[in-house]
């Protein structure tokens, strides 16, 4: 089967589906506007002698990949995160599949922009299928003209053979510490986490925040630790490649989520809980289907950091109904959110596609 994402090179979830198709004798093309980070880098590397790369980088790159497009046999084409990226799509002929997966925003933002919403109305038509994580997304995508019928739901999916655990919850005696990875943009709203992380720190001299991640407001953010003196109790970790990210979830307690908005369980609170981390995350989106406060898991009202840093608190001080709590998270992940399952419906539905 010849695929040919168009997708950025710099997220994981890219490299996930990579990794799925690659070691089936299929010709892979990757299309991105975006070159690896340390994150996805040593991935991208090892697929580097099966994979076909093609990175748009000026007027020239853009050309040439126009011109494979145009020429492009029978394929299946899957569009990644319904950016401008997908205006890539009016140069795929009708002989291949166009396949679209949007990953939030795209769809829950942009279709408040006219031109954007215009756009997505269009691409939508022009596909032939879709695969989203969530019914929220599905019920956007139908809404912007999608047939119920040509969706497919899927999860991003975790590996749950690798991300597991290495110790329990709580295990340091001396310590109990925090982690978030969700990037420093305003939709992730991290502001909430150091606000609480302030609440926290006057109340326990034993806490330790790590915070991992890139994004515009990082600057931003650790000037405010650094306004309120917290430097030493809050570390900034920056962008992780996948062992160092292992490593993260390995070593924090509680895994906190601020997020304004996902389109379905986000991939980094699926891991946290294939960890048996205790997550506490905000109450938006599709975190009450998959987290039921008090029983595998906290919900607190989006962007209040006084009921997050009082949840924190309160996870701290009883232990082990924090461990009962988080060890039932994997239990959801392995029964709902693996990796492996999912790849497998999304492998059916690409052959009876093609």
């Amino acid at each position: 089967m010849k695929i040919v994402f168009i997708a950025a090179a710099n997220s994981i979830h890219t490299t996930r589906w990579i990794k799925f198709f690659i070691n089936k004798e299929n010709k892979i093309t990757l299309i991105s506007f975006k070159k690896p980070n340390q994150t996805t880098k040593n991935d991208i590397n090892k697929f580097k002698n099966k994979l076909r790369i093609l990175y748009v980088t000026n007027l020239i790159s853009l050309i040439r990949v126009i011109y494979l497009l145009t020429n492009l046999d029978k394929s299946i084409v899957h569009i990644h995160y319904l950016g401008w990226h997908s205006i890539l799509s009016i140069f795929i002929k009708d002989n291949s599949k166009l396949i679209l997966t949007p990953w939030g925003s795209d769809l829950l933002i942009n279709k408040k922009n006219i031109l954007k919403k215009f756009w997505l109305k269009k691409i939508i038509r022009r596909s032939n299928f879709m695969i989203c994580d969530s019914k929220r997304l599905e019920k956007e995508a139908i809404n912007l003209g999608m047939d119920k019928d040509n969706i497919l739901i899927s999860m991003f999916g975790v590996e749950t053979k690798i991300y597991k655990k290495s110790r329990k919850i709580f295990s340091n005696a001396k310590n109990h510490f925090i982690g978030s990875n969700r990037n420093h943009e305003d939709i992730y709203d991290l502001i909430t986490l150091l606000k609480a992380a302030k609440i926290v720190c006057k109340e326990r001299d034993d806490v330790r925040f790590y915070i991992a991640g890139s994004g515009s407001k990082i600057q931003k953010h650790i000037d405010y630790i650094d306004r309120i003196n917290l430097g030493n109790k809050v570390n900034f970790l920056g962008l992780l490649n996948k062992e160092e990210m292992i490593k993260f979830y390995n070593k924090i307690d509680i895994y906190i989520s601020t997020s304004l908005s996902d389109g379905g369980l986000s991939a980094s609170i699926a891991e946290a809980m294939s960890f048996e981390r205790l997550i506490i995350i905000s109450d938006n989106s599709d975190n009450k289907n998959w987290v039921k406060n008090k029983i595998n898991g906290y919900l607190f009202k989006t962007s209040d950091y006084n009921e997050l840093a009082k949840m924190i608190i309160n996870a701290i001080e009883k232990k082990e109904n924090s461990l009962a709590i988080a060890q039932k998270s994997r239990k959801i992940i392995l029964q709902n959110y693996s990796y492996e399952v999912e790849m497998k419906k999304v492998e059916k539905k690409y052959n009876e596609l093609y």
